[in-house]
């Protein structure tokens, strides 16, 4: 008897793929994943314009904030270099805090717990203070000692009530060793005297290895008068020439302190900011009143404020950046929630631009003179602001009503 084979059914043939079609298989997941690997590449570039556009906002909205209640903030974009020598920006923030006030009604306490240790003839006056007690200062000085807070770099802030003796050449209202002191000066009468500040300072974008230099800043025509009335001083240096003002009048603004049209910083202005120098143990020793040429007269509401640069906002930017307008290092000052009006007119903007992907469209902050701060991308077409030479390049203005409330 011949027996045939039966042919197997489907069903017991053995289950897989064929050489050609793993062949296949594989060459469309390599299209797939090289698509994605590209797409993931582009999104991580993308990824980091998103996050430099949100730390500018986020620094912008600090500084408006900690500058609520009548302070300072600035905002500070400036360039940084890692070990390898490869450059990269940095956004940081200096934040105005208040350093020791002391209306003497006691002379053993000031502000914070802080108790001075009395150099030389000093007496509470209980009779001729502005509204209660005052300090009478007859050569002598009230010295605090060395503390950090005293050590201020981006910028000082000076107020106080005097009513000075005449005839005294040179007399010292505060000092806070060799890093900065306020004097008044003889001028040309025996009774009124000029107003004058001193610092040790240098360029703000250089180190701490770099010597600073002596910079003073003096008023003509002796604004303050000893005629026996209360006069108030107020200085409010912020990296440039200060104003000073006396009685509320503004006696002294120097040629670098002038605001220039539509609050566009000029590249010299730039090149003027310069940071004071406190010395490499950080800390300052704080005297009122002076042991070399000390003070005489009566003292009253005596205010020292600093701005700080603060670590908790330093931080660098990532991927390849390159800013467009204005050149750095760039300072951007706040006061009250505006922009600071002693130092800008108009309008601020920062543009940006990721190198590492040319194709995205530049980053842009404008900063508004009353507080609006709006961070955005620019349309590639028509070009975006200053710096740019496109058509479309529009220049920052305070007649423009400001951007709105942004991210």
């Amino acid at each position: 008897m011949i027996r045939t084979r039966t042919p197997l059914r489907s069903a017991d043939r053995q289950a897989g793929f064929s050489f050609i079609e793993i062949i296949i298989v594989m060459g469309a997941m390599a299209v797939l994943l090289g698509l994605a690997v590209g797409y993931i590449a582009n999104l991580g570039k993308s990824t980091y314009v998103q996050q430099s556009k949100a730390m500018l906002a986020e620094t912008a909205h600090a500084c408006k904030s900690a500058s609520m209640g009548g302070r300072r903030a600035v905002m500070m974009l400036r360039e940084g270099e890692d070990d390898e020598g490869y450059a990269y920006l940095v956004v940081g923030a200096s934040i105005s805090r208040p350093v020791l006030t002391h209306q003497f009604e006691t002379l053993d306490f000031a502000s914070e717990a802080r108790r001075p240790d009395m150099q030389g003839q000093v007496e509470l006056d209980r009779k001729n203070g502005r509204l209660g007690n005052c300090a009478s200062f007859k050569g002598g000085s009230l010295k605090f000692a060395p503390a950090s807070v005293f050590a201020m770099t981006e910028g000082i802030e000076f107020d106080c009530w005097i009513k000075p003796d005449a005839r005294r050449a040179l007399m010292t209202l505060v000092k806070g060793d060799d890093a900065y002191e306020v004097q008044l000066v003889l001028a040309g009468g025996t009774d009124t005297y000029d107003v004058r500040l001193r610092l040790k300072a240098r360029k703000a974008n250089e180190d701490g290895r770099t010597a600073p230099v002596d910079k003073t800043y003096e008023t003509k025509g002796g604004p303050v008068v000893a005629d026996g009335r209360w006069q108030r001083v107020q200085i409010m240096w912020q990296g440039i020439d200060p104003p000073i003002r006396v009685n509320g009048l503004e006696v002294f603004e120097g040629e670098n302190s002038r605001r220039r049209p539509g609050g566009v910083q000029d590249p010299e202005d730039v090149s003027q900011v310069m940071r004071i120098a406190t010395g490499e143990r950080g800390a300052v020793a704080l005297e009122i009143g002076g042991s070399g040429n000390g003070y005489y007269g009566l003292m009253d509401g005596f205010r020292l404020m600093g701005v700080f640069q603060s670590e908790e906002f330093e931080r660098r930017l990532p991927g390849d950046l390159e800013v467009l307008y204005p050149r750095i290092p760039l300072r951007i000052a706040f006061y009250n929630g505006d922009l600071d009006p002693d130092i800008h007119s108009g309008d601020q903007m920062i543009r940006i631009k990721d190198l590492g992907n040319p194709d995205d469209p530049a980053i842009r902050l404008t900063i508004g003179m009353y507080g609006t701060i709006a961070s955005d991308f620019e349309d590639p077409v028509t070009g975006g602001g200053p710096g740019d030479n496109t058509p479309g390049g529009l220049k920052p203005s305070s007649s423009d009503g400001g951007a709105k409330e942004g991210e």
